[in-house]
């Protein structure tokens, strides 16, 4: 048991270290055996995790999740499922377990790692991700298209599971998820790092990223930043600019910046919210994120100046640092996807979904405490 548990540590940190695969708390990993699952905590980061950040889990007590009705009232429903998830913890108490953990369950493999590779989005998030899908991999894969993460998922990967169990008799080692990211199930370490490969091969191909380093020191990139004043509790928050030619690809004009204006998967959502700023010369930058908040309840985590860059602002360094990153891992999904029938973002519903889901609000907030 040690050496398993040792496995999904090393094989948890080798794909969380990998910025093409995860970012900030994105992602999550599991090893069961007969009686028990131990899956990432929410909110925990793959690239630092260690045993302590698994939370270990009765797989009897999860089977209830695939047993019982719940009620049919979305909100009343992800607190009655949370509610069991948290009565299968066996350890550590007082830590959640990713909220795709019952998806962990239901596939029949011993390892499970979920990520969200920038190439496979690039793909996931396009209008043609389907038939794309269908081409390359036939009908050895699952697609699921879009579902709301949690229960409702949970249903349709256990459906499409049944189905695929039914028609090829045998167990799917990889699912794709709409405007998500993929699974990938094996009995060994070894054959989850080769199926990945598979997957990059598959998907392989020749479109090159615009650079997203930093080019030159934007003197006026810069001083626009400074004249931002946002504070809460008395408190400014920390900002951090970016101009790489990525960047200026998107904010070289407001049509530029509505092809990364919406979010593509629930990550965007979470770490970067689901409205950002675009401001030009002429407008007063403080007046215009005064409006934004009135109008959205928050202030903008991503402000992008007309002709020169992105400002990130958060709580910390850390923290500013990520909502660049994953917005930088945004649009280069939304770069990629032109390939592939033109960008999908998400529908404004499945937007105000992950926004007051109570479970991506926590996973942020863990998140944002680890530092």
């Amino acid at each position: 048991m040690k050496n398993n548990l040792n496995h999904l540590i090393k094989i948890s940190q080798s794909f969380g270290q990998n910025p093409a695969y995860i970012i900030a708390g994105g992602g999550n990993s599991s090893f069961k055996n007969k009686d028990k699952m131990w899956v990432k905590a929410s909110g925990t980061s793959m690239a630092i995790i260690k045993i302590d950040d698994f939370v270990c889990l009765d797989r009897r007590k999860m089977q209830i999740l695939s047993q019982k009705k719940y009620s049919n009232d979305t909100s009343t429903r992800e607190v009655e499922v949370k509610q069991d998830l948290l009565n299968a913890v066996l350890s550590p108490i007082g830590k959640r377990p990713s909220v795709e953990a019952s998806m962990h369950e239901i596939i029949q493999y011993a390892y499970i790692v979920h990520t969200h590779p920038t190439a496979v989005n690039g793909v996931l998030c396009a209008k043609n991700a389907e038939k794309v899908i269908n081409e390359i991999f036939g009908d050895e894969v699952i697609y699921v298209p879009y579902t709301n993460p949690g229960y409702a998922l949970f249903k349709e990967v256990r459906f499409a599971l049944q189905k695929y169990r039914t028609r090829k008799n045998k167990e799917a080692q990889i699912i794709f998820l709409e405007n998500h990211g993929v699974f990938v199930g094996a009995n060994t370490c070894e054959e989850i790092n080769n199926i990945y490969t598979f997957i990059e091969e598959k998907l392989k191909n020749d479109i090159p990223y615009p650079s997203d380093k930093n080019v030159h020191e934007d003197l006026a990139l810069k001083r626009f930043a400074e004249q931002i004043n946002i504070q809460n509790n008395e408190e400014k928050k920390y900002k951090i600019i970016d101009n790489s030619k990525l960047t200026q690809l998107f904010v070289r004009n407001s049509t530029a910046f509505s092809e990364v204006n919406i979010p593509f998967t629930p990550d965007n959502i979470v770490y970067c919210k689901s409205k950002y700023l675009f401001i030009t010369d002429q407008e007063d930058v403080n007046m215009k994120i005064a409006d934004f908040r009135k109008i959205n309840g928050y202030y903008p985590k991503v402000i992008a100046y007309e002709g020169h860059g992105l400002i990130c602002i958060e709580d910390n360094l850390r923290a500013a640092k990520i909502v660049l990153d994953v917005y930088k891992d945004m649009m280069k999904i939304s770069y990629l996807s032109k390939y592939f029938g033109g960008p999908r973002p998400m529908t404004q519903m499945q937007i105000n979904f992950i926004d007051h889901w109570e479970v991506e609000n926590y996973r942020r907030k863990i998140s944002k405490e680890n530092k």
